[in-house]
């Protein structure tokens, strides 16, 4: 059976719209923030992302993208493991207990591809070894052609960084 979403790190999930629609499960799982990969509203649920009198909101970022290999994701990439890093990051500098789903409509490609490039930006890895890690979790998980190119990419550029 097929999970809405997957931890692929501590704190670090990657999931389809299912999961992102239905905030019992996301609290459940500890989730704090969102982060959707996506063009348009997705249908996400108002109490997904709205407060009530007992429940804190998620911290949600959408990040307009479709899933076609034309697709400019390295111009994004940054934008969205910056919400990632933030948010992981409060663990360590808060003491808080936040979770992250990252998510797009099937958690196939274009979530995928943000999960591995935090994780090539990281942890230093290649984009082979990240998707590797993420699949270990995820089977389904499979950037499209033009998002892996771009993923190459990306890790060049962190090479660069991580050498300057």
């Amino acid at each position: 059976m097929n999970e809405p979403m997957n931890e692929i790190i501590p704190g670090l999930y990657l999931g389809d719209i299912f999961a992102a629609r239905n905030p019992s499960y996301l609290r459940d799982h500890g989730v704090t923030h969102i982060l959707t990969i996506a063009r348009g509203s997705l249908g996400l649920l108002s109490s997904t992302l709205e407060s009530t009198d007992t429940e804190i909101p998620f911290d949600h970022r959408q990040i307009e993208l479709d899933d076609l290999p034309d697709e400019k994701l390295l111009e994004q990439l940054e934008n969205g493991i910056s919400f990632i890093d933030s948010a992981l990051s409060e663990n360590f500098d808060e003491g808080k207990e936040c979770k992250v789903l990252v998510h797009c409509l099937q958690g196939m490609s274009r979530s995928t591809s943000f999960v591995i490039a935090y994780l090539v930006w990281k942890n230093r890895i290649t984009v082979g070894n990240a998707l590797e890690i993420v699949q270990e979790k995820r089977k389904k998980a499979r950037p499209n052609s033009g998002f892996y190119r771009q993923l190459l990419e990306w890790e060049t550029r962190c090479k660069k960084d991580k050498d300057s």
